[in-house]
């Protein structure tokens, strides 16, 4: 129990916990750590058991007339080190961890403490040798806080309780309050943009927590009890900008909860108890004013988490550094929850500092972000070596439908290595068309329960970050043998469909296959050839002309003139139909894709923003909400960033898209709102999310593949077991969404290091729109770099600040407009108004701005972008000709801002002698380090992320 935190690294393997164990730990209601043992054991990765000792009869321990308890315990557990000496012919040494019993040295059964186990096997290990004496400190200072505690109790005093915090229910009254319903259940969501308030989804209903008292020491993230409150201490939730920073946009659950928002007094609630706490690894950074001495207070970078005390006797060290900490525990008599120092990420405000941390904060494995693979988990790879390439082999081929002869081609971004899928189009001699989706064979080289399975299923998905990527496979596989290169034999999986002349569906096949691919494509190059081009660059001419007519058949069959949308329609098409055929084959274990339809509720910041510009939203089905948005990117031809933004809140207002096994749901409870598909899985892209290949798995054993069904037979199979196939998806929701959102702080980091950077020399100038009003101000977003920053109206101490430069060409940045009121009516329009002024200014929602960015430094979290007000930007209507002259300008800028790089490239070097902060100096060294390792300009490098930030694409639905 003490040493647990040390059991989860990732380097502890070949645990063997005891039965004996297990039923001290749920005899003294330690459900917590058995939890976080279990978790251990079924993380295959970790090579550990859990042994039934005490129903063995080789290791049966019965207790002794007049034993204790403890000492029995003590005797079982040797017994069954013994017997496992044995057992392994002794070849292997056991070990057993004990901090009570003395230490003691053998050839086979070795008695340690945690410390001396380290020093043993670990002693060059500096986080391990770092936790055992922190985790010590820990335990002694638990002993001192029960002395305490003690000694107040025999005085008649049960301890000073701070800040109005109250000692937790038992558990017995939790669960008859539970069942009575005079309690309720949930997970605690903390929101960053309004601290002092979190909420509790009991049910489906909402539950306002204000104020620490009554939060009670519970943390964003933890299972809670909640007891309500007294309907006269009913709260309206705060609708203001968070002062402090905080992300501009939610995780899910806080977005729908920013969007439900209302005038109205909502339901509070108290913390009365914590069903399970669900502390992980926070990174912090030590308080400015941190005074000498051994307890430091620790900031945590996530604005939800409260400050963390610290023990750490050389805090210089770690001064001004971002560090790991994790939280032991928080007393009713200390205003702050109990932690300690794990380990320093490195410098504060250093770009490779600040990916570590967002990669900590969202639980990327240390293994992912090292991009390890082991060398046991390598060695099952295919050789593909320039000396030896890979080639498939004859046997092989010969199981499969051989499709070398098709013209199949990629379309993908600009320099894609990991290229999962391939298209082709074909006449048949009757007159019907082949329409075939080709998709890389990962399942063929990554078995079931093998090294590389295990260590995929753990990380779930691929990472992608602004400048970087985390891969889920290893790169022989990824970017070499799996990837659909041209010119190449390679495996894959396929969907071929017959359809008629009027290309409804006659037949479907799937299958195994082998392909060649004839090109990889690029989105730019296929679109010239769609819209008529002859010759797209970056083609070769003979080979554009026989893949032309291929492209434009594609479009025709698949109703669409844009190619990301084709692109977009296969691989709906293609996952639709495999969710379909799992289905049918594993009725109860099926890994599907469940999107559930919005509530009234979540739309009713998109119906009012509509109904501000004249247009009506019908949500009622997929097809209406499409109808609906469709009519608005009609009536908007000469405004679309109003269509852009529109669209952009009805992503927003949906339901997060999980995946689920079949067993887990009702029938009718697959459907996908955001496709209006009653089946839909993902199969497109194994090679960078495990989802796919559980999909791809499945699928082959239901058509009967000679090598699935064999691989299933021998090495065994969860593939078609419910509860397995959900637990996966458990992981996988989980990893998918921190995937999501380590994105968006990735983004969110560069698009601070262009602002800092921008802003050194002048002022930074923008032109957006007002896309969210808030009670205090709006948000405004920048269409040309995809972000989204806060416009202030109302200080922090309540005064209005509305700049003169609204009304005066003359005023200065920090004049204000005197005597002025703000009347906010939510969410649609800002009024001012001053005696000084002729008639109030108005600022409507979709209102085009100028702005001018700034950034909010800070000590302890990123810095903030924000923006200050410059003046009203007073549009006509564009023709079309002139939308599209704008929508041009966008896509040819990275032109003008390689040109900016190249000119700040040669200042920094003509300044790099001259007297300068080390901050501007050390963030220009990581700006050019950054476009050097992306092979490109900072600014080609956000520029997929602004478009990431506009809209979820269809594909990751």
């Amino acid at each position: 129990m003490r040493y647990l935190e040390i059991l989860e690294q990732e380097e502890m393997t070949g645990i063997i916990l005891s039965q004996t164990i297990v039923t001290s730990l749920q005899q003294h209601d330690k459900s917590r750590t058995y939890r976080k043992l279990r978790h251990i054991i079924n993380d295959s990765r970790r090579k550990s058991v859990i042994f039934y000792n005490e129903v063995f009869a080789d290791t049966q321990t019965p207790r002794l007339p007049g034993e204790p308890a403890g000492e029995r315990d003590w005797r079982a557990l040797r017994k069954l080190a013994d017997w496992y000496y044995h057992h392994l012919g002794q070849k292997k040494r056991i070990i057993l961890l004990s901090e009570i019993h003395p230490q003691q040295e053998s050839n086979d059964v070795c008695v340690y403490s945690m410390q001396a186990y380290l020093n043993a096997y670990w002693p060059t290990v500096s986080l391990l040798q770092n936790l055992v004496h922190a985790l010590a400190n820990v335990e002694l200072e638990d002993d001192m806080e029960r002395i305490r505690m003690t000694s107040s109790k025999k005085r008649g005093n049960t301890g000073t309780a701070v800040q109005g915090f109250t000692e937790y229910k038992s558990t017995e009254e939790l669960e008859v309050g539970i069942k009575s319903s005079r309690f309720f259940s949930g997970t605690l969501r903390c929101r960053s943009d309004a601290r002092d308030q979190a909420y509790v989804n009991s049910a489906g209903k909402d539950i306002l927590i204000v104020g620490n008292q009554n939060r009670n020491r519970a943390v964003h993230g933890d299972t809670v009890v909640v007891e309500l409150l007294s309907e006269n201490n009913w709260a309206t939730a705060s609708n203001e900008i968070s002062y402090e920073g905080g992300s501009t946009e939610e995780d899910i659950e806080g977005s729908q909860w920013v969007v439900q928002q209302t005038e109205k007094s909502r339901p509070t609630g108290r913390v009365v108890g914590i069903l399970n706490r669900n502390w992980r690894s926070y990174v912090a950074t030590l308080q400015e004013d941190s005074p000498d001495g051994s307890f430091h207070l620790a900031v945590p970078l996530d604005s939800v988490i409260p400050k963390i005390r610290i023990r750490h006797q050389e805090a210089k060290l770690i001064q001004n550094q971002r560090i790991v900490v994790r939280i032991d525990h928080w007393p009713v008599s200390s205003q702050y929850p109990q932690g300690h120092y794990v380990r320093s990420l490195g410098p504060i405000h250093h770009l490779d500092t600040e990916i570590s941390a967002i990669l900590v904060e969202h639980g990327i494995s240390v293994s992912q972000a090292t991009q390890g693979f082991s060398e046991a988990s390598l060695k099952e790879m295919p050789i593909d070596t320039p000396e030896m390439p890979w080639r498939p082999e004859q046997d092989e081929i010969k199981r499969r439908k051989d499709l070398r002869s098709l013209t199949v081609f990629s379309i993908d971004p600009p320099n894609c290595q990991d290229i999962d899928d391939a298209l082709s189009i074909r006449e048949l001699k009757n007159g019907n068309i082949e329409l075939g989706v080709h998709i890389a064979d990962v399942s063929y080289f990554v078995k079931e329960h093998s090294l590389t399975d295990l260590e995929a299923r753990a990380r779930g998905t691929t990472v992608y970050l602004a400048d970087r990527r985390f891969d889920m496979l290893p790169s022989v596989l990824s970017e070499r043998v799996c990837s659909l290169r041209e010119n190449v034999d390679r495996y894959s999986v396929s969907v071929l469909w017959t359809l008629d002349k009027s290309y409804k569906v006659l037949d479907v096949w799937f299958g195994r296959t082998i392909i060649r691919s004839s090109c990889e494509m690029e989105y730019e190059q296929a679109q010239k050839m769609l819209d008529g081009e002859s010759t797209p660059a970056g083609v070769d001419p003979a080979l554009s002309r026989k893949l032309k007519p291929f492209v434009e058949k594609l479009a025709q069959v698949l109703h669409s003139m844009e190619i990301h949308g084709l692109v977009a329609e296969a691989m709906i098409m293609a996952n639709s139909y495999v969710g379909k055929r799992a289905y049918q084959g594993y009725k109860d274990a099926a890994l599907l894709r469940r999107h559930p339809p919005p509530s009234a509720t979540q739309f009713d910041r998109l119906i009012k923003a509509a109904k501000s510009q004249g247009f009506s939203i019908d949500f009622s089905s997929n097809r209406s909400l499409a109808r609906s948005l469709e009519i608005i990117t009609r009536g908007c031809q000469n405004n679309p960033e109003i269509t852009r933004m529109l669209k952009t809140m009805a992503t927003m207002a949906m339901n997060e898209a999980g995946y689920v096994s079949s067993g887990q749901f009702a029938v009718s409870d697959y459907y996908h709102y955001g496709l209006a598909l009653e089946y839909y899985t993902h199969f497109t892209s194994p090679i960078r999310r495990y989802a796919d290949v559980v999909a791809h798995r499945q699928l082959l054993m239901c058509v009967g593949d000679s090598v699935a069904v064999n691989d299933a037979n021998v090495r065994g199979t969860v593939m078609t077991q419910d509860s397995k196939i959900a637990e996966i998806c458990m992981n996988l929701n989980l990893k998918s969404r921190e995937s999501k959102l380590a994105q968006r702080d990735s983004t969110e980091l560069f698009q601070s290091l262009y602002v800092l950077q921008h802003t050194m020399t002048g002022p930074l100038i923008e032109s957006g729109i007002i896309s969210e009003i808030r009670s205090n101000g709006f948000y405004v977003f920048l269409p040309r770099f995809g972000l989204k920053g806060p416009v202030f109206l109302i200080e922090k101490d309540g005064s209005p600040i509305v700049p003169l430069s609204l009304v005066s060409n003359k005023a200065k940045e920090e004049d204000y407009i005197p005597n002025s009121h703000i009347e906010v009516s939510l969410p649609t329009n800002v009024s001012v108004t001053s005696a000084d002024l002729p008639h109030p200014i108005n600022f409507q929602l979709f209102d085009h701005v100028r702005v001018s960015l700034k950034l909010r430094k800070s000590h302890a979290h990123r810095h903030m972008v924000y923006m200050t007000l410059v003046g009203l930007e007073h549009t006509t209507k564009l023709g079309s000709s002139q939308v599209d002259a704008v929508t041009t300008a966008q896509l040819s800028r990275d032109t003008m801002m390689r040109s900016i790089a190249e000119q700040e490239e040669a200042k920094a070097q003509a300044n790099a002698y001259k007297d300068r902060s080390k901050e501007e100096l050390e963030t220009r060294k990581q700006m050019r380090k950054a476009a050097k390792n992306n092979g490109s300009s900072i600014y080609q490098l956000l520029e997929p992320f602004r478009k990431m930030s506009i809209i979820e694409s269809t594909t990751s639905q």
